[in-house]
């Protein structure tokens, strides 16, 4: 899976994220890893970040671990103050 070359998200999910990391707003994210396991955990976005032509939502778990998620990897992210759909 870690040879999946990365696909561009739509720009305003982009500024979704950005908006979360600003704003402190925690999400319930779901995503798959490299070796295409599903993850799901509740986490505060950290940054969001460009490396190697791919993008990366860097997020602390409730365990306080740095976690880095390629944003077109992750499935599902709920804003869990609204309770809706990050769009």
């Amino acid at each position: 899976m870690s040879d999946n070359p990365y696909q561009p998200i739509a720009c305003g999910l982009h500024e979704s994220y950005q908006y979360a990391v600003m704003s402190r707003t925690r999400l319930d994210l779901t995503w798959r890893d490299d070796a295409g396991q599903i993850h799901q955990a509740r986490v505060l976005p950290i940054d969001v970040v460009t490396r190697n032509k791919a993008e990366y939502l860097i997020v602390r778990d409730p365990s306080g671990e740095a976690l880095t998620v390629r944003l077109d990897r992750i499935l599902g992210v709920i804003n869990l103050t609204t309770g809706k759909n990050l769009e």
